[in-house]
Order: structure tokens, then C-alpha cells, then sequence
């Protein structure tokens, strides 16, 4: 949050420097953050209730500037106590942050391209944490986990098993690998997953042969192609009571859910985007030219 207390506490001094110089990212020009963000301080800072409890060159600490710090190192240490004497410390804190901000003001630190990258870089990721974050709220809303699942996901990790797999780009190739595996045939490519537990598969199409049986073949779809499975063996294993592991799962398959649900999401973003890639440019970076 360094740079937003920058931009926010001390119009003054950056106002000449930032106004003036526009970063384009993406399209769009990130000084209209910065003006909207010092035409906010200009405002607040003309405020007649607004209270002063120092200033540093002509540059004011505010009452509730100074509160807002302390409150905040309060939340992040609550073990810490709130005295007059750590009043004085975050006062005088604040005071050596804003003279070393204004000495590096002073020698044009701000117009430097490290600086102004590292602006970009706090800027974009700041909006995209907060797309994600305002995503994350609706998800709450709308998602949750029956009883009926948790079930069944108990009975998947009860489960150790060993199958053949192998890919295929189109379904109709599936469908003959999955023949020829019933048949008992070698697949070129293939591998084979051993003895292995539910929670130690990340695929979610390989999370499918926990629900086949010992001799069966399926083929399922993905990332843009198939997966061919062949569940060679499908063994019960001993597992600790539901009731230890219930809460367990259900966050487990909350989170995979919304894990999900960012997925298809994101997918259905680049469906409506217009994207364009040099691929000659790419190929030549990518072989050092």
C-alpha cells in the first residue's frame, strides 16, 4: 500500500511531476489515476475541520492520517498497545517518510523508469487483484458443497488406483485408443499411473478412473484434447471416519470449485476478446534471435 499513502498524502509534492507524465498501459492512460487520485487530497486537504498535527516543509500530517496509521499497525499487531509514547513514534515515523519522499522528489526519483515500471507493475496488480477479489464475492454467493458430494469424495480417497493412459487429439482417436486398450494392446505415448491416492491427482480428467472400475475404459475431455483411461486396478483402502475428515473435504471441494469457476470464467473472457499473437516474433525470441 506504500505507493497509494504516496500518492494520497502528499499532493503537493508530486503534483507537478505526475500530472504532467502520462504511462500508458493496455490502452489506457494511468495518469487519470493519479489525477483522480490528487484531485481527492486537494479536496481533503481543504477541508476546514481538518486537523493537523504536523506539517514537514509546508506539507501537513493530518490528525486522521496519523489514526489511520496507527490503526492500522494496531490491526496487524494486535499484541501491541496504544500509548502516548507510540503515538509519538508513528508521528515521528510518518515525518521521516515524508522527508525522505520529498528528498527523492528533490534528485527526480519519480521521473526514473524503475520508478515509473514499479508504479506499473503496483497499479495492474492491484486492479487485478481486486477483478479477482470482486469475483470471489459473487462465487460466495451462488457456491457451496452438499452432503451428497462430500460423500462421494470420501469414497474416491478410500480408493488407491492403477491405470494406463494416453492422449488423443480427437474424440474419434479416443475411441479407437480405448479399444485397443480394452483388447489389451500397447499405445504409443502411453503411461502408466501406479497405485496412486485421489488427493495426489491434480488432473481433473485423471480424477475420473477413482469412479471406474478394475477393466474399465472411458475417454474424457482435456484442456482441448482427450484422455484415455484404462483402470487396470481400483483398491479399497483403510481411511479414518468421515466425521474426522467431513469439514476437511467440504473446504477441499469448495475450493476446487471456485478454482473452477475462475477457470471457465477467464475461458469465456478470451472467447470474447480479440487476441492477436506474433507468432513469428515469438518463435524468433524464443531461438535467441
Amino acid at each position: 500500500m506504500f505507493f497509494t499513502v504516496v500518492f494520497f498524502k502528499y499532493p503537493a509534492i508530486i503534483n507537478t511531476v505526475l500530472m504532467s507524465r502520462f504511462i500508458k498501459i493496455n490502452g489506457y492512460f494511468l495518469c487519470v489515476f493519479f489525477a483522480a487520485a490528487l484531485l481527492l487530497a486537494s479536496c481533503k486537504g481543504k477541508d476546514p475541520e481538518q486537523k493537523v498535527v504536523a506539517t514537514v516543509n509546508d506539507s501537513p500530517i493530518s490528525l486522521v492520517e496519523l489514526q489511520k496509521d496507527v490503526a492500522s499497525y494496531s490491526k496487524a499487531q494486535p499484541a501491541s498497545r496504544i500509548t502516548s509514547q507510540s503515538m509519538e513514534e508513528h508521528l515521528r515515523t510518518m515525518i521521516e517518510k515524508k522527508i525522505m519522499i520529498q528528498e527523492a522528489m528533490k534528485k527526480g526519483l519519480a521521473e526514473d523508469e524503475r520508478f515509473v515500471e514499479t508504479i506499473k507493475k503496483f497499479w495492474e496488480q492491484t486492479l487485478i487483484r481486486e477483478l479477482i477479489n470482486t469475483k470471489n464475492r459473487e462465487w460466495a454467493e451462488r457456491i457451496y458443497v452438499t452432503e451428497d458430494e462430500i460423500q462421494k469424495q470420501y469414497q474416491r480417497m478410500q480408493c488407491t488406483v492403477t491405470a494406463r493412459v494416453a492422449k488423443a487429439k480427437t474424440k474419434e482417436l479416443a475411441e479407437g485408443i480405448r479399444q485397443k486398450m480394452l483388447r489389451g494392446e500397447h499405445i504409443e505415448g502411453e503411461e502408466t499411473v501406479d497405485s496412486c491416492f485421489y488427493e495426489d491427482v491434480k488432473s481433473s480428467a485423471l480424477q475420473n478412473a477413482f469412479d471406474m472400475n478394475s477393466g474399465e475404459a472411458k475417454s474424457f475431455d482435456s484442456d482441448g484434447e482427450y484422455l484415455v483411461i484404462y483402470v487396470i486396478k481400483n483398491e479399497k483402502t483403510a481411511l479414518r471416519p468421515l466425521k474426522d475428515l467431513h469439514d476437511h473435504i467440504k473446504e477441499s471441494l469448495l475450493e476446487q470449485k471456485k478454482q473452477k469457476a475462475m477457470t471457465d470464467w477467464m475461458e469465456e473472457l478470451k472467447k470474447s476478446s480479440t487476441i492477436n499473437i506474433n507468432t513469428k516474433l515469438l518463435k524468433a525470441v524464443s531461438n535467441g534471435k
